[in-house]
């Protein structure tokens, strides 16, 4: 008998050992509901429980979401031009990555250049992107452009809508 007092009390111990690593609390409540399941007496009949009964309220346990961290962690994507405007294809393709682990919106700076490199024509593009993905953006050229392009050029940053 002497033996069992001890296995119960060792239960008891580590069963209470290993609600509190997990968040769970044994003393959560103080209105009374609750208190006679979990006071702390030495008694071999209290089984410890914590967490066994569906009645119980664990509003003190509510498990963390990233979520909103990793929204406001949003990092900028990258673009890229894939190809540039010609007669035959008057528009121009970007290719916008996206690094983060869920969908965003990026904004896109674009400009069609003479071979000196002044702006013929720019545009600012949105393209919503999947996460850890690529999404592809055209921008159209006029005919006054396409005659006189030297160069297709796009901001390598992406930036993030917020």
């Amino acid at each position: 008998m002497h033996t069992r007092g001890r296995v119960l009390k060792f239960t008891a111990v580590s069963v209470l050992v290993v609600l509190s690593l997990t968040g769970f609390s044994t003393g959560h409540k103080s209105g009374g509901r609750h208190k006679s399941s979990h006071s702390h007496s030495h008694s071999d009949s209290d089984s410890g429980g914590g967490c066994s009964s569906s009645s119980q309220d664990h509003d003190s346990y509510t498990p963390r979401t990233t979520s909103t961290r990793r929204s406001s962690a949003l990092q900028d994507g990258t673009a890229l031009v894939v190809s540039c405007a010609t007669e035959a294809t008057p528009y121009a393709t970007v290719e916008v990555t996206n690094p983060n682990s869920r969908r965003a919106t990026f904004e896109v700076e674009f400009a069609f250049q003479d071979a000196t490199g002044r702006a013929l024509d720019s545009e600012v593009k949105q393209v919503s992107v999947p996460a850890r993905g690529t999404s592809n953006v055209q921008v159209k050229a006029g005919r006054a452009v396409i005659a006189k392009l030297g160069h297709c050029q796009v901001d390598p940053e992406a930036d993030l809508v917020r």
